[in-house]
């Protein structure tokens, strides 16, 4: 396709940017101007969406009756039926969306709280104490998980990324950092790349993204429109972004949700998940360099980028640089001070709103959606495990014959499918409890549980093959710079890359380190 304006590719970045949250966990359709074509395209799309829920309907009604057609298959009590029927409705509403997913994880806490907790119908409730006591949850179990310490964590990832990009301290941090990648064309990919992957890690990987293509907007404007290398420079921020988000536990939804799963003698901490997926960062974004260097060589021999910001030296932008810094700080230390990840992250929280560098209108902006889906994905997990559900449906498959590692694989190449589909977070939510369910229950795998589930939610962040597979792909794709069979060609390769290199460093972990 052909080179873009500056200003076009801004105004498309923009428009996209309004389509797709930050950290938005689905694709949604563009706007259309209102008119009879487009009224007749929403009402198709309800009654699609209403085919879709009656589709959903009769598969639940027919799951909750399977276990009396295969009940040695599935033999589950009263309320472990109740939580399938729940699990495999959220899963086909998660994939098929007739609602928005951040719904879906609220209908799934509702109907927890309903059907299978203490504060649920009271004739629903007084039949499950008679024939499965045993099995009811506490209501105050299931609405806990709004207020999960991972949630807060998220939270203050939101404080940081929103403060640093109000007082301009990440476009000045791209000035700085850029400046030691001079101007040849594979340089300067790798220096964007680089810096894009760097503030992924602690931003919003789909603001991120509408940052650096808005910085290199300019860029594509000097390059001949005739230059593959002009896609090789758009999708290399999609894809730093991507990748740079497995680096830190408040980098992406998947990586809170892996960390959820994972307490006691399993539990990681923040400098623990850097240790690990850091490197693996680094890895992955140089392999994606080099395939979009080999794909889409630069016939340019120079290029630059000028950035026109400076630092402010008002007191507001000077807390802002502190706290940032402190706060990222703590996060490494973590074993030095004692102080909990998840508690550090109130810094950012109290000290950005206590000194009003966060105003009301900033904290409606933070990505609720994103929270409430993290939510129903932890709800769901717990009652798959509180019920005894998931220990059931470990034990269907006799996985004596299978290695440790073989079992990971597969289960870590599933989710990276579904995710490659639907948000990585909904399949994250889906994935991750079936997958700890499986290996606490599987013979000795000789993988670390924390281990397991690192790459479990790496697996999620790598699916980026389609430009709905996430919010950045289709950000890129949103530019007119690149195609559609682009991004599934480059996608598609530098996906399946990070995914063997994700299983090769999980080997080495294991069997050499």
């Amino acid at each position: 396709m052909t080179d873009a304006p500056s200003e076009v590719l801004k105004a498309k970045a923009a428009a996209a940017q309004q389509k797709q949250p930050a950290d938005a966990p689905e694709n949604q359709p563009a706007s259309a101007p209102n008119g009879p074509e487009n009224q007749n395209k929403i009402a198709a799309a309800r009654k699609m969406n209403l085919l879709k829920l009656i589709i959903i309907a009769c598969i639940c009604i027919m799951t909750y009756f399977l276990p009396y057609v295969v009940p040695d298959t599935l033999p589950l009590t009263e309320i472990q039926q109740i939580t399938l029927v729940i699990f495999v409705g959220a899963a086909l509403l998660w994939i098929l969306e007739p609602m928005p997913v951040y719904a879906t994880s609220l209908t799934i806490i509702g109907s927890l709280c309903i059907f299978i907790s203490d504060g649920g119908l009271t004739p629903v409730m007084t039949y499950l104490k008679k024939v499965d006591p045993s099995h009811l949850m506490k209501y105050q179990t299931v609405l806990n998980s709004f207020s999960s310490p991972v949630l807060i964590l998220f939270l203050g990832g939101f404080a940081l990324a929103i403060a640093s990009t109000k007082y301009k301290l990440d476009v000045n941090l791209a000035k700085i950092l850029l400046k030691p990648f001079g101007k040849k064309p594979g340089m300067v990919t790798l220096g964007i790349m680089s810096i894009t992957g760097i503030f992924a890690m602690f931003m919003s990987n789909t603001a991120t993204t509408v940052m650096m293509l808005a910085m290199i907007a300019p860029v594509l404007t000097m390059v001949k429109k005739d230059d593959p290398g002009i896609k090789a420079l758009v999708l290399a921020v999609p894809f730093a972004a991507n990748i740079g988000g497995i680096a830190t536990p408040v980098g992406t939804p998947p990586n809170a949700i892996a960390l959820s799963a994972l307490s006691g003698e399993n539990s990681i901490n923040f400098l623990s998940w850097m240790v690990m997926c850091f490197p693996m960062a680094v890895i992955c974004i140089l392999a994606a360099w080099a395939v979009l260097h080999f794909m889409f060589p630069f016939r340019s021999t120079e290029i630059s980028i000028n950035i026109d910001s400076r630092f402010s030296k008002d007191w507001k932008s000077i807390v802002v640089y502190v706290i940032f810094a402190l706060t990222i700080l703590l996060w490494m230390t973590e074993s030095k001070h004692g102080i909990n990840s998840n508690v550090v992250a109130l810094v950012p929280l109290i000290g950005y709103t206590a000194t009003g560098i966060l105003t009301t209108s900033d904290i409606k902006r933070m990505n609720w959606d994103v929270i409430w889906l993290i939510a129903g994905g932890i709800a769901i997990g717990n009652a798959l495990g509180a019920t005894g559900l998931a220990d059931k449906l470990a034990h269907i498959v006799d996985y004596s014959q299978f290695s440790g590692f073989m079992i990971i694989a597969a289960l870590a190449t599933i989710g990276w499918g579904l995710s490659n589909f639907i948000s990585n977070t909904a399949a994250a939510n889906l994935m991750i409890p079936i997958a700890m369910a499986v290996l606490v229950n599987a013979p000795d795998t000789g993988i670390q549980m924390s281990h397991a589930m690192v790459i479990m939610a790496l697996a999620m962040s790598f699916a980026m093959t389609l430009p709905i597979s996430t919010p950045p792909n289709a950000l890129a794709y949103a530019t007119g710079a690149v195609s559609n069979k682009d991004i599934m060609k480059a996608g598609g390769t530098v996906s399946v890359l990070c995914m063997l290199l994700a299983f090769a460093a999980l080997y080495l972990i294991e069997h050499v380190f």
